[in-house]
């Protein structure tokens, strides 16, 4: 087996100021990388509070805090509308652009539409899907002139958008540009976009009127749903079908065509960030071979030539170590922005009305004081017997709380099966000497792509 190097090697990240940056670099940097906001205190500190002329922010990494904020006075920290704004513009009343009781409402209706059990029946057709990739990138390996590169990037954002395209239309062919116009939500946020504002003017700023071949796949969007919600309905019940026909339990009132739309939207526009781990496993397993090595092992010794089935992915504990260890140093969802309705006491320090509270997972999964080494590649710091040794809150990678991720269970199984299909046959090279920066927007994901070169393992 191949050793650990000696010295781990340094992993791709933004630039950390030294010191908090000035207001107005502060504004020109968050549109074209978030990240790069991030100096070097707030990964020492555990709760740090600056002015921004009149606004106050909190960068809350402390775990009981991260509870505080996302978990025991969830009503208190309600998103940022300025933030929320850039997703009403093409998703109305869905839950990731609502908030109160329509958020609620929504929830309560939606989540049983998504959870594990609703998506169990597609695992043989998102299996399936992950296998024709596998085979696809395996024939690209073997073709004369193999070494060029493919970006990863893409390859998984394509394999993605499939597998969203499975759970929500049985694989409709004609919704694959619903799945990518929900790729591109919200727009890039603009300097404007974040300043805060006052509600009233935050709402003028938003123009619901989606138009182009965007216009065309909410068109497409609306006819789908349309369709479930007639009685002459043969298909099956996928994810539009089911929001279609789910009740709210307190007064079994369904959704409207119009929330159906919305909410549709909602979740699909959501599970872009989902998957961005199956970007950056491969990254860091070129860098770490002897991880690799590992994980290879298990899987071969598991599957052999066997078909991979569902049952597979509780029998991988490693690579399910590699999963978790990935989502830690680059968590699908970087940075979860509210905002204080009023004064609160947060990990003992006092957070004033109307502060923008940050909880960013990237912060927080690579914390001093939470992680030993926390810029080490190491899957085995999630075996069973380090569990004691990091708080619950410490590893947030689909958030926590309410809005915690409704999917994350089925997203965390699709991303196993993709992670086995591909690995079981190939391996994969960085094709480049030049610097991988991740790049922070809603999700996290390599600036320019991740450009990769293939080969075949069996």
């Amino acid at each position: 087996m191949t050793e650990p190097p000696a010295t781990p090697p340094v992993l791709a990240m933004p630039d950390r100021p030294e010191k908090p940056l000035p207001v107005l670099t502060l504004l020109k940097t968050i549109p074209t990388n978030s990240l790069g906001v991030l100096d070097a205190e707030l990964y020492r500190e555990l709760f740090v509070r600056r002015s921004y002329g009149m606004v106050s922010a909190c960068f809350v990494s402390d775990p009981a805090g991260v509870k505080r904020v996302l978990v025991d006075n969830f009503d208190n920290y309600p998103r940022v509308p300025t933030i929320r704004r850039l997703f009403e513009a093409e998703i109305g009343t869905g839950t990731l652009a609502s908030e109160g009781e329509t958020w609620r409402r929504h929830r309560r209706i939606a989540t049983p539409s998504i959870d594990a059990r609703s998506v169990k029946s597609d695992a043989p057709a998102i299996i399936a899907l992950a296998e024709a990739c596998a085979a696809d990138l395996a024939k690209k390996a073997g073709a004369k002139g193999s070494k060029k590169p493919v970006d990863m990037e893409r390859v998984a954002g394509d394999l993605l958008m499939r597998m969203l395209n499975q759970i929500s239309t049985g694989g409709d062919p004609d919704a694959i540009p619903v799945m990518k116009w929900l790729s591109t939500v919200p727009r890039k946020p603009r300097a404007l976009d974040i300043v805060p504002k006052p509600e009233w003017v935050s709402k003028l700023f938003v123009r619901r009127r989606i138009e182009g071949w965007k216009g065309e796949a909410d068109v497409t969007l609306r006819r789908l749903i349309d369709a479930r919600r007639s009685p002459d309905w043969a298909g099956g019940q996928d994810l539009l079908w089911r929001l279609a026909h789910a009740r709210d339990r307190q007064d079994g009132q369904p959704f409207s065509a119009e929330e159906a739309r919305d909410e549709a939207a909602s979740i699909i526009a959501a599970g872009d960030a989902t998957i961005r781990a199956l970007t950056w496993i491969w990254y860091l397993l070129d860098l770490h071979p002897h991880v690799a090595e590992r994980m290879h092992a298990e899987i071969d010794a598991v599957l052999g030539d066997d078909p991979l089935t569902p049952e597979h992915v509780g029998l991988v504990p490693y690579t399910r170590r590699v999963l978790d260890e990935t989502m830690r140093l680059y968590p699908p969802i970087p940075v979860i922005v509210r905002k204080a309705l009023k004064a609160d006491e947060v990990a003992g320090q006092r957070a004033p009305k109307g502060a923008i509270m940050c909880v960013a997972p990237f912060i927080i999964h690579r914390h001093e004081k939470l992680w030993e080494r926390p810029g080490v590649f190491d899957p085995d710091r999630f075996a069973d017997e380090n569990r004691d040794k990091r708080h619950r809150f410490a590893f947030i990678p689909f958030a926590a709380g309410p809005r915690v991720c409704p999917g994350a269970s089925a997203s965390s199984a699709n991303l196993m099966f993709g992670i086995l299909a591909l690995a079981r046959r190939l391996r994969f090279r960085l094709a480049t000497k030049g610097p991988i920066v991740p790049f922070g927007g809603i999700s996290l994901q390599p600036k320019g792509g991740l450009p990769m070169i293939v080969e075949r393992r069996r």
